[in-house]
């Protein structure tokens, strides 16, 4: 996560977001500041990325980079999108030392929220509503399928950005872009967008806030990476003893 305040959030998010900081350890607190070294200029852009932006060709490029920087790596993430005074929030954890994951659900328009921890002796997913846990002991799973977000990829396509500063975020030189419009709207749903989005230099998409829309709908999507590389999942207080 990074130190600059983020885009205005609808209150039900931020209601979301502190739930979620609650209960499943999502960071609230912001880590970005600004680089005197580096600038836009000097930034060494990881492939499907530059100065310019990302065009629609390199948009499966600037992905791939990502996920190749995150795979197997412990982390932190969150992906929430709000639409029609709605929205949904995924957190997703891998301490891939200890072989440990977790996902936090929350869908404020179904009335879902759900937590999903997995080590080595199973999956074991507890609904916070009804109380239900449900058992899957012996069950294989897969680090990275439970560790990644699906959904980035549609939130960056056609999108007009420039990058306008560079920025430190867990302790590496990240490049931060303004959004400014849609490019080619009549050939999208939406016609607008504003927000950012923030790259390392490493390769992986540290956040992005962006809100795209019409006449007729606006939805947000926001996703950040957080404890990059050092992340713990700790043993849920609702794991039953062995």
């Amino acid at each position: 996560m990074v130190n600059r305040p983020q885009d205005a959030l609808p209150a039900v998010t931020l209601a979301v977001v502190i739930l979620l900081a609650g209960c499943a350890g999502v960071p609230t607190t912001d880590q970005q500041t600004q680089t005197p070294e580096s600038t836009v200029e000097n930034f060494s852009y990881p492939p499907g990325w530059s100065q310019e932006g990302i065009t629609v060709s390199n948009v499966s490029t600037a992905l791939q980079t990502h996920s190749a920087t995150v795979k197997n790596t412990s982390r932190k993430s969150r992906l929430t999108t709000i639409s029609g005074g709605k929205n949904r929030t995924i957190v997703r954890t891998l301490d891939a030392d200890a072989g440990t994951a977790e996902i936090r659900f929350v869908d404020t328009r179904y009335g879902t929220d759900s937590h999903t921890y997995y080590n080595a002796d199973g999956v074991y997913k507890y609904d916070r509503i009804s109380g239900e846990l449900e058992q899957r002991p012996g069950e294989d799973w897969e680090r990275e399928r439970v560790a990644s977000h699906e959904g980035l990829r549609r939130p960056l396509l056609s999108l007009e950005i420039n990058a306008t500063e560079t920025v430190i975020v867990e302790g590496t030189t990240a490049v931060r872009y303004t959004v400014t419009g849609i490019r080619d709207p009549d050939f999208v749903p939406a016609n607008t967008a504003t927000g950012h989005i923030i790259v390392a230099e490493e390769g992986y998409i540290a956040e992005f806030n962006i809100t795209r829309g019409n006449e007729k709908f606006t939805q947000q999507t926001i996703y950040e990476v957080s404890e990059f590389g050092n992340a713990t999942v700790p043993r849920p207080a609702w794991m039953p003893e062995k």
